[in-house]
């Protein structure tokens, strides 16, 4: 499991662009939802920082999708869709406290 999170997220950092600082917090993301421990998350923050400018080929951008795929991964455009349920659901039950 470690391999195939230290691989997504180097090429991720590779494929997006994402900054270093992001890739970190995601790192200690896993880190504190226990994921990976303190050791893999320090020494996969020391890798993404050496790697940050390595060019990703075809070959592994098709990798990174396949992983998230298998993985589960949610994409952003469904976090923000369920993000609007939420506040729309939090909105329903607001003006149905304060008809009651």
């Amino acid at each position: 499991m470690m391999e195939e999170i230290k691989k997504a997220l180097l090429i991720g950092v590779g494929s997006t662009a994402i900054a270093v600082e992001k890739a970190v917090e995601q790192v200690d993301k896993l880190v504190s939802r226990g994921k990976l421990t303190v050791s893999e998350g320090k020494k996969l923050t020391e890798e993404l920082i050496q790697r940050n400018s390595r060019e990703v080929s075809e070959e592994e951008r098709e990798t990174l999708e396949a992983l998230l795929l298998e993985m589960n991964v949610a994409q952003r455009q469904d976090i923000d869709e369920l993000e609007a349920k939420v506040r729309e659901l939090e909105r329903k039950i607001a003006d149905q406290s304060t008809e009651g």
